[in-house]
């Protein structure tokens, strides 16, 4: 699990909002609180640009398979700890991912006790890093379910308890796993952080005017 933290330390910031605000009943909560949701709405928007630069996934599938849990508080200095979780995504999902050229040429397969020749499914191509090119699975393959999922999957060599092959879906990153680096993490606290200061400004100055 990745932690990106936006915290803001010392009093600069908060002593210069107690100040012009005093008139203003609850006014330095309602600033600090404004502006702190802004700022976090930035780290999320960032957060997905800063994933997109290095890795092939569109930001809907970044959306699609992230959880995002914010907690506040707020005391002699204001804190934000937001949290990224979420599932490894599913390699289909990434850019680039799909089928590949339809094969032309029978297989025999085995079914019950009969062989039959049959035209194999094409293979699965894919790539989770923007610098590589879509990689070619030999043994894996586009699958769809009734319940509108799409997949890229390979057989792991095993038989299921029927007696059916084994098969697991192929697999990319987690958003914690994309965004886990710490040099990354630092540069959205330190933009959230200003966006943080940006917004209390303006907050304070709305209050103000009324």
């Amino acid at each position: 699990m990745s932690v990106v933290k936006t915290e803001i330390l010392g009093q600069e910031a908060l002593t210069r909002a107690e100040k012009l605000l005093a008139g203003i009943p609850n006014g330095v909560e309602k600033a600090t609180k404004s502006a702190m949701q802004r700022a976090i709405s930035h780290l999320r928007t960032n957060s997905t640009k800063a994933i997109r630069e290095r890795y092939a996934i569109a930001a809907g599938n970044i959306r699609a398979n992230e959880n995002i849990t914010v907690r506040y508080s707020f005391g002699s200095s204001v804190q934000a700890i937001v949290t990224f979780a979420g599932r490894k995504i599913p390699l289909y999902r990434y850019s680039g991912s799909g089928a590949g050229a339809r094969p032309t040429e029978r297989v025999p397969v085995k079914i019950g006790d009969d062989w039959k020749t049959v035209l194999p499914a094409p293979t699965g191509i894919g790539h989770v890093l923007n610098m590589t090119s879509p990689y070619r699975f030999r043994n894996a393959f586009i699958a769809g379910f009734s319940s509108g999922h799409m997949g890229i999957f390979e057989n792991t060599g095993g038989v299921t308890s029927n007696g059916r092959n084994q098969i697991k879906e192929v697999k990319g990153l987690s958003v914690p796993q994309m965004l886990g680096k710490d040099e990354v993490a630092e540069k959205l606290t330190k933009e959230s952080m200003g966006k943080f200061e940006e917004r209390l400004d303006h907050e304070i100055l709305r209050l103000l005017n009324g």
